[in-house]
């Protein structure tokens, strides 16, 4: 049986940044003894169970690479012993690329996935909260990195068109872009923190996903659609595919998450795998 992705979220909140919409306080995951002496065991009873993944994600209430090398080399060579991922992500705020040893660890296996909200990097760092040029770091050509871009009010679809271009342009190890509607609140839904409010001011959502795809199927040729375990359509850029995900199923239906040495669901309800 194949799933979705296998997502391991560790029990930190240390960040490099200060994103306004952060995911991590919206879902107000607790802290919990991440066990990871139980990861590997818990891969190879997947396997021995006959389940694999699309892709298997290292993310976490925080910036993974802030974890130490023994940390991140201990859960890289579990993946390794018990490979049943299509293919592997390693979320980052942009700080693996000041990571020299940490960085070599993971840059053959996975791919490193960033996110932004503008091209120019002052204004990046401005909004999310950081303060290291990261995408201009000689460490960051090294390294496979997919590109979510999150859909802003205050640009025009023309501009985000202009802009996701200018990434492909400018940086060739972009293999892929992501085109980001941000979830206002995955523990309850409601606009009761100012997270969600800011994402309600300044960024598109979901209600904002047909927009998304008529003026992107206006302005680029479908190339690939499928629905396998979400709605997900995909465009081309000089060889780049440029993917928009409409609506995901239940998580725990395409989805199973690591916390605590747990397999759970994203409300972190356990699962009876």
């Amino acid at each position: 049986m194949k799933y979705k992705e296998f997502e391991l979220i560790l029990s930190s909140f240390k960040c490099n940044k200060n994103c306004p919409y952060c995911t991590a306080k919206i879902t107000k995951w607790p802290m919990v003894d991440d066990k990871l002496e139980e990861f590997e065991k818990k891969l190879q009873y997947l396997k021995e169970k006959g389940i694999n993944f699309r892709y298997f994600i290292f993310c976490g209430n925080g910036e993974p690479s802030l974890h130490d090398f023994d940390t991140i080399n201990k859960i890289v060579t579990a993946t390794k012993n018990v490979n049943i991922f299509e293919e592997k992500r390693f979320q980052s705020s942009g700080n693996i690329f000041f990571e020299k040893d940490k960085l070599n660890l993971i840059k053959d296996d996975f791919t490193v996935e960033i996110t932004r909200v503008d091209f120019d990097s002052s204004k990046d760092m401005q909004i999310l909260g950081y303060n290291e040029d990261y995408i201009n770091s000689p460490l960051f050509y090294q390294a496979n990195v997919r590109l979510n871009y999150v859909l802003m009010k205050h640009k025009s679809f023309e501009d985000y068109l202009a802009e996701i271009k200018k990434y492909i342009d400018t940086y060739p190890n972009i293999k892929t872009v992501s085109l980001k509607t941000l979830n206002l609140n995955t523990l309850n839904g409601k606009i009761d923190n100012p997270y969600s409010q800011w994402i309600i001011q300044n960024a598109l959502t979901k209600d904002d996903a047909k927009k998304v795809i008529d003026f992107m199927s206006k302005n680029a040729d479908v190339v690939h659609q499928d629905n396998e375990f979400f709605d997900r359509i995909e465009w081309n850029y000089k060889g780049v595919p440029i993917t928009f995900y409409i609506k995901k199923l239940s998580y725990g239906i395409s989805n199973i998450v690591c916390y605590g040495g747990e397999l759970v669901d994203y409300h972190l309800n356990k699962l009876d795998i």
